[in-house]
């Protein structure tokens, strides 16, 4: 089944969710590696972090190092597809009781992502189309921790028609499995 989602989404859409299913995604999401996740939960631990990241409540993060066109102070998308999401597998239940967000958007799969405490869904991303991002961001809202590198940066991201996104992992179940 095909889904239209807008980010940040409704908890209660979630339901209607199964494994399988197509979702696109519309509003809200940011881009976050492993560099990006062990500052957020630093950053958290240190009363630091910067309120931008209360607007995800209810959002998602997509694993991805994009690579950013930067002119004049502001920034466009060049390619942006997925990274391997287990290498913030670690990392990645903490961030996000921390954040709060409903999505984690990626490619491979988590091992500990905890799908059912904490009611968050794992979409999955066809490795290769990066360079189709660049027609789903409407626009660069704002990076945050430029000094981790434009890879490792976090960026807010404005979307439309984000996908096609696959519900991989949902309620303790995975499709990886």
């Amino acid at each position: 089944m095909k889904h239209e989602l807008r980010l940040p989404v409704e908890p209660e859409k979630l339901k209607a969710l199964n494994l399988g299913d197509i979702v696109y995604l519309n509003g809200l999401l940011v881009t976050a590696r492993d560099q990006a996740h062990r500052r957020i939960l630093e950053s958290n631990s240190s009363n630091t972090l910067p309120p931008s990241f209360k607007t995800l409540k209810n959002s998602a993060i997509y694993h991805c190092g994009p690579i950013i066109q930067e002119k004049r102070s502001s920034y466009r998308i060049i390619s942006g597809g997925p990274t391997t999401s287990q290498r913030m597998d670690s990392l990645q239940n903490q961030v996000v009781e921390v954040l709060q967000v409903k999505f984690i958007i990626g490619k491979g799969g988590m091992k500990s992502l905890n799908t059912q405490n904490y009611k968050v869904v794992y979409l999955s991303y066809t490795g290769g189309c990066g360079a189709l991002i660049n027609k789903k961001v409407k626009e660069i809202i704002q990076v945050v921790w430029k000094d981790l590198g434009i890879c490792e940066a976090v960026w807010f991201l404005d979307v439309e028609n984000f996908g096609p996104l696959i519900v991989t992992q949902l309620n303790g179940k995975s499709l990886y499995i």
